[in-house]
């Protein structure tokens, strides 16, 4: 019995440590890529986010999805992008969330859908997303992809402020957002 219990904790320990040296490995990669990107040495950027997500970051997933969105570094790929942002927001990266939900509301590499899109930016603001929150506070006020609501247009507009947001003080009074969106 203590034998097998021995053998038993010896591989949750090295599962843990092989786990644990992939994250580490993962940041480090990430760190790389972002290093790159911000240099706009795209291939080397493109080359540590593909290592990164080897060793399974979503985050790194979302970056690869901007690059081939954008066509930094690799040829533009919509449908690629599409792809890499589903694997990132089913994993919970906020960001990735928000961008796919954009796909579906435009129709970018993906057919549009802006129920779909406004589900995925929802996600994002209730998990506490800023950018997200302010994305759908402006869905509510225009009615796309929900129904539209001004008292809910106004709650995600002034959550998105209390997160940090710079949301315009005209778009927090149903009437400010009511002109904007012309009710």
């Amino acid at each position: 019995m203590r034998r097998r219990y021995i053998h038993h904790t010896l591989l949750v320990t090295v599962l843990a440590f092989f786990v644990g040296g992939c994250a580490v490995m993962a940041q480090v990669a990430e760190r790389k890529g972002d290093k790159a990107y911000q240099q706009q040495d795209y291939t080397a950027a493109y080359d540590a986010y593909t290592e990164a997500v080897a060793d399974g970051s979503d985050i790194a997933k979302y970056h690869l999805a901007v690059m081939h969105a954008e066509g930094q570094g690799v040829p533009q790929d919509l449908p690629k992008a599409a792809e890499l942002l589903q694997q990132a927001a089913d994993a919970g990266q906020q960001d990735a969330q928000l961008m796919l939900g954009l796909f579906y509301i435009y129709g970018d590499g993906v057919p549009q859908n802006p129920t779909t899109g406004a589900a995925w930016i929802k996600t994002a603001a209730e998990n506490g997303h800023d950018v997200s929150m302010y994305y759908l506070g402006n869905l509510y006020a225009d009615g796309l992809g929900v129904p539209k609501d001004m008292t809910t247009a106004l709650h995600w507009m002034q959550e998105a402020k209390n997160a940090g947001f710079p949301v315009k003080d005209e778009l927090l009074t149903k009437e400010g957002l009511a002109a904007v969106y012309q009710q």
